[in-house]
C-alpha cells in the first residue's frame, strides 16, 4: 500500500475578518496533516479563537509583526513545510472557501500525474467568483485538456494551489521582491522554464474573489476594482516581468494592452481618481528604475 501523500496547508492573512477566517480554517484543517497560518499584519491578530477548534493541535500560527508581502509570507510557511518533510504544500488566502474534497482531489491528482512520469509543479482547483458563482474564464491561457479530469495551464493563482515540495526544491521559492501582485504567475512561469508543468483539476472547484468588486465600463470592459495601492504593484511588477525572458510573449502583449487601458480607465472612472493615478505613476517609475519590495512613499 502506498504511503499517504502528506499535505501542509499554508494560509496567509492580513487583518482578516475573524468570522470568515475561522470558517475557512474549519473547512481546511480536517483535510490536512498540518495548517500553518502566517499573519502578515503589522499589529498581530488575536488568535485565541483557535483554542475553540477541536483540531487546534494541528494549527501553527506565525505572526510576522509587519507586512512582508504575500511572497515572503508564503515562503515562511513553505520553508516550515519543507523542514517538516511534507509532500505537498497547499497555499490559501484568508478569504478563499475550500470545499470539503479539495485536498483529497488535489493530492490524488498530483500522485496520478506523477505516476504518468509528468514533472508536476502544482495542481489547483477550478476557481469561481464566490459572489456570483461564475467560473473565471481568462481570454487567453484557457488551458489544454489532457484528460477528462485535468487541464494543463500556463499559470494558476496562488490560493487553492497544491505545490509539490519536490518541485519547490528545484524551482525555488516565491519571488519576495514582487511583494504581492503576479507572485503566483511568476513562480508558475519559472517552473515551466525548469521543465515542470502546471495543471488544474476539474474534480475540485473553489470560491474566491479577485479584486474588491467588478464594474462594467460603458457596458464593454469588465474592470476589477482593487484598492488604490494595488495599482502600484500591478504596474511596477508588470514592468519587471516584461524584462524577463521566461515570461511568455502572449502575456507581455496582453499585459501591455491591459495596463494601457487601465492607465486611462481607473483615473477617469474609479474613485479616488487622483490617488489611483498617483499610485500608477509611482509604479511605472519604480518599475523602470527597478525598485523592488514594499511600496515606499516618496
Amino acid at each position: 500500500m502506498n504511503r499517504k501523500y502528506k499535505v501542509c496547508a499554508v494560509m496567509v492573512c492580513f487583518y482578516p475578518d475573524i468570522e470568515e477566517l475561522s470558517s475557512n480554517i474549519n473547512a481546511i484543517v480536517g483535510q490536512v496533516e498540518k495548517l500553518i497560518i502566517v499573519d502578515n499584519s503589522e499589529k498581530p491578530v488575536n488568535h485565541h479563537f483557535l483554542n475553540k477548534n477541536d483540531q487546534v493541535s494541528k494549527i501553527e500560527w506565525v505572526s510576522l509583526k509587519e507586512n512582508l508581502g504575500i511572497g515572503a509570507a508564503h515562503n515562511v510557511g513553505i520553508k516550515m513545510a519543507l523542514e517538516q518533510k511534507f509532500d505537498g504544500i497547499l497555499l490559501l488566502d484568508q478569504d478563499s472557501n475550500p470545499p470539503e474534497n479539495l485536498v483529497k482531489e488535489l493530492a490524488s491528482g498530483m500522485e496520478f500525474l506523477k505516476a504518468q512520469g509528468i514533472k508536476v509543479a502544482c495542481l489547483g482547483p477550478d476557481i469561481f467568483n464566490k459572489n456570483t458563482n461564475e467560473t473565471y474564464k481568462p481570454l487567453v491561457n484557457k488551458g489544454v485538456e489532457v484528460s477528462e479530469d485535468f487541464v494543463e495551464k500556463d499559470v494558476l493563482i496562488s490560493s487553492g494551489k497544491l505545490i509539490s515540495a519536490e518541485a519547490v526544491k528545484q524551482i525555488g521559492m516565491m519571488d519576495e521582491a514582487l511583494f504581492i501582485d503576479l507572485v503566483d504567475f511568476e513562480w508558475c512561469w519559472r517552473a515551466r522554464k525548469e521543465g515542470f508543468r502546471v495543471f488544474s483539476s476539474k474534480r475540485a472547484r473553489m470560491g474566491h474573489m479577485v479584486g474588491q468588486k467588478n464594474v462594467k465600463i460603458l457596458n464593454v470592459y469588465n474592470l476589477l476594482i482593487p484598492s488604490p495601492i494595488r495599482h502600484y504593484y500591478q504596474f511596477r511588477n508588470t514592468i519587471f516581468l516584461l524584462k524577463r525572458g521566461y515570461v511568455p510573449r502572449y502575456w507581455k502583449i496582453k499585459a501591455l494592452i491591459e495596463r494601457g487601458i487601465e492607465l486611462f480607465l481607473y483615473p477617469l472612472f474609479v474613485s479616488p481618481r487622483l490617488t489611483r493615478f498617483q499610485y500608477i505613476l509611482k509604479g511605472i517609475k519604480d518599475g523602470l528604475f527597478n525598485r523592488k519590495g514594499k511600496f515606499i512613499n516618496g
